[in-house]
């Protein structure tokens, strides 16, 4: 399964430099990889169920990015 979240670290290369930038600027990450979330939700939990309520994101996707998180300490 395609995951946008992975996508995204792929790119940065850096999984700990993603982190840090997405915390800084969480709407302008997401956008980059094609996720759409009202600009005015400035709470990383608020985003991530709206992406997915939105269908934007599988529980499927959350759980394989958290897994990855804890994997490298996040």
């Amino acid at each position: 399964m395609n995951n946008p979240l992975f996508n995204l670290a792929n790119n940065i290369g850096n999984p700990i430099a993603l982190l840090g930038t997405l915390k800084q600027d969480p709407i302008g990450m997401l956008m980059q990889v094609g996720f759409k979330a009202p600009s005015n939700i400035n709470d990383p939990r608020a985003i991530i169920q709206h992406l997915l309520d939105s269908g934007q994101l599988t529980q499927s996707q959350l759980n394989q990015a958290q897994q990855f998180a804890k994997k490298i300490g996040a």
